[in-house]
């Protein structure tokens, strides 16, 4: 099932060829799964909702592979993480403190670390703000409800 005989790939493994890539969405899970199948034998393209599934995963390991536990994200790497990709969101906050508040937020079993399914929790409360304020545009301008 895994491209490289013997090991797990890594998230920062290089593939030998384009068919050797997997990625960790792809492993995970078995409609994913099928979709590499798929990818194999037809030209089909990952929908939008898999690239954007299969993007929040690599960048959190992206970030969570800088120090320590490789499967967490440490404060500072939940700074770096939101420095360089929720910048705009970050900017928009007045509080200095913010990462700290959201650390905290996040850390839900007080461990020190942001696992990957309290990293999503984030991205799910700023995605639904957001949808809510696309909302409100639409309304404003005279849009659908």
């Amino acid at each position: 099932m895994f491209p490289t005989k013997g090991r797990r790939p890594s998230i920062n493994s290089q593939p030998r060829s384009p068919t050797d890539y997997t990625s960790p969405a792809r492993l995970c899970c078995p409609l994913l799964f099928f979709t590499l199948l798929l990818e194999r034998t037809t030209t089909a393209m990952p929908s939008d909702l898999e690239k954007a599934m299969e993007s929040l995963i690599l960048v959190f390991h992206r970030y969570a592979s800088r120090e320590g536990n490789t499967n967490t994200l440490s404060r500072r790497e939940l700074r770096e993480l939101m420095e360089n990709e929720l910048s705009n969101f970050l900017r928009s906050q007045k509080d200095p403190g913010t990462v700290d508040k959201i650390m905290r937020d996040l850390d839900t079993n007080r461990d020190g670390e942001v696992s990957f399914e309290e990293f999503v929790s984030l991205v799910v409360g700023l995605s639904i703000a957001c949808e809510q304020c696309y909302q409100l545009h639409l309304k404003k301008i005279g849009g659908r409800k």
